[in-house]
């Protein structure tokens, strides 16, 4: 969302009577944006894409907005400068922030990425993937679907930690192959939330079926010993943006490689850690199979309900692992306490 999408529309509250008419059925959402105060609007008669933000000057259903106000804490922070941020986002849905604790307005130092960067240490690569000569979808023996790694509605449908191998851009096949589905983007509603000890979190404005794909975790591809350094720095602070890439390494293996979201990320970088996560990651495989630098995805280990919070395990395997102990405040009924970073 941004103040140059925020349409005006006539009639705002009043009757439904073609041409540019609409009647508010609901403000679900409200925004500070650089001093203006921002209202989502769901207008009644159009589905949920026709939902969008306008001014509180150019409203016109008082009672609405009363009962809205009475009802539901506002914005106090200006986020305007947080959106000119998510203005690079490309998820299928506009990011909405929302911030009623203090008066934080953005992550200073902090830019919105599509895709994981690579550093100048990390080696782009080299295992090439064989392209299937389908058409339009693959079907048959084609070899890209002998595991069946989603349902057909596109839900992951293999356990916990499976590397999951998709069509790469060479292979014959379109965009609706059953097999692409990380690449084609989340189609999640995300907002962006401020939680009072948690910082900057993420929740779900709409629910979310198990096996659902939510986000792919990018950020700046760097090296271990880089990562090693950055991690100190970070864990004193109480901050871990760090994700290993180690599908490749068994038996108490180094990484090679890790994924730094701190300043270059995207929605990713505001999920927060609970003790009893409702996603999972996923290696990912796509345009090429180098183990080293498979990308990593979320997705929903249950159904998730519009309003709860996206989290997953920063420790999943528990113990300290020698990290700095920080209490937890996920507020799991299964919270363990503590979170080591």
């Amino acid at each position: 969302m941004s103040r140059t999408g925020a349409k005006r529309r006539r009639g705002h509250g009043g009757p439904k009577g073609g041409g540019n008419h609409y009647v508010v059925e609901a403000i679900l959402n409200d925004v500070l944006v650089d001093g203006i105060q921002m209202y989502e609007i769901k207008w009644k008669g159009y589905p949920d894409d026709h939902n969008n933000w306008v001014a509180e000057w150019n409203l016109n259903c008082p009672e609405i907005l009363e009962e809205y106000n009475r009802t539901r804490t506002q914005n106090t922070a200006d986020v305007g400068q947080f959106y000119k941020i998510l203005g690079k986002a490309a998820e299928h849905h506009p990011i909405t922030v929302r911030n009623t604790v203090d008066q934080v307005g953005y992550p200073e130092e902090f830019e919105y990425i599509n895709k994981s960067v690579y550093s100048d240490e990390v080696p782009r690569p080299c295992s090439p993937m064989f392209p299937c000569e389908c058409k339009d979808r693959c079907i048959g023996d084609c070899p890209c679907i002998r595991e069946r790694y989603y349902d057909k509605d596109g839900h992951v449908q293999v356990k916990t930690g499976t590397a999951l191998m998709e069509c790469g851009p060479k292979c014959g096949c379109g965009v609706t192959c059953s097999t692409r589905v990380v690449q084609q983007g989340s189609g999640v509603k995300f907002e962006i939330r401020r939680y009072a000890h948690k910082g900057w979190g993420v929740v779900t404005r709409a629910a979310i079926a198990h096996g659902t794909f939510i986000a792919e975790y990018v950020g700046e591809l760097i090296s271990f010993e880089e990562a090693e350094e950055r991690g100190l720095a970070d864990s004193a602070m109480g901050l871990t943006y760090l994700f290993d890439v180690d599908m490749a390494c068994t038996g108490g293996e180094i990484a090679d490689f890790s994924v730094d979201a701190k300043t270059q990320g995207n929605i990713t970088h505001f999920f927060n850690h609970s003790c009893q996560p409702n996603m999972e990651i996923h290696p990912v495989y796509v345009e090429h199979r180098d183990p080293r630098l498979h990308r990593l995805a979320f997705f929903a280990v249950r159904d998730i309900l519009a309003g709860e919070e996206l989290a997953f395990d920063y420790s999943p395997a528990g113990g300290d692992g020698g990290g700095a102990r920080f209490d937890c405040f996920c507020d799991a009924a299964s919270c363990r306490g503590s979170i080591f970073l």
